[in-house]
């Protein structure tokens, strides 16, 4: 399983989610970042809408995301930018 598909199924597994969208930027960087063994994905954003979200701040929902995915954070990737909605704020 590559990374995308483990950043998928964790995050579908951990919350219920309206949508979810993974964006691979890592072409953008590879004149200056080398990712080695750990793939070639190394900077993504993930988009995720989920009811999961609601009376949370951004502060708690951006340390729920990096909970789920902390080897990922720490072990894979470089850089992850997070845009994280309710499906009242995403509509």
């Amino acid at each position: 399983m590559d990374i995308k598909e483990t950043i998928n199924s964790k995050i579908k597994s951990n919350l219920d989610t309206d949508f979810l969208k993974i964006i691979d930027f890592s072409d953008q960087h590879k004149n200056h970042y080398d990712n080695g063994s750990k793939g070639e994905t190394s900077h993504i954003t993930l988009i995720i809408v989920s009811l999961d979200f609601n009376n949370m701040t951004r502060i708690q929902r951006e340390r729920k995301i990096h909970q789920i995915l902390k080897y990922e954070i720490t072990e894979i990737l470089h850089s992850i930018r997070l845009k994280l909605y309710t499906p009242e704020e995403y509509n």
